[in-house]
């Protein structure tokens, strides 16, 4: 029974692990593109 739990907390661990990268990913990914953008090719 306390494989299962061990089971399962890893999984959240890996689960929350991958969406904190991603999150940091996509912020740095967006302030590279701010960067880039410039007045005329921004979106309204």
């Amino acid at each position: 029974m306390d494989i299962i739990g061990e089971l399962m907390m890893s999984i959240y661990g890996l689960f929350f692990g991958v969406c904190a990268i991603l999150l940091v990913f996509l912020i740095f990914r967006r302030i590279k593109n701010k960067k880039l953008e410039d007045f005329e090719k921004r979106d309204n």
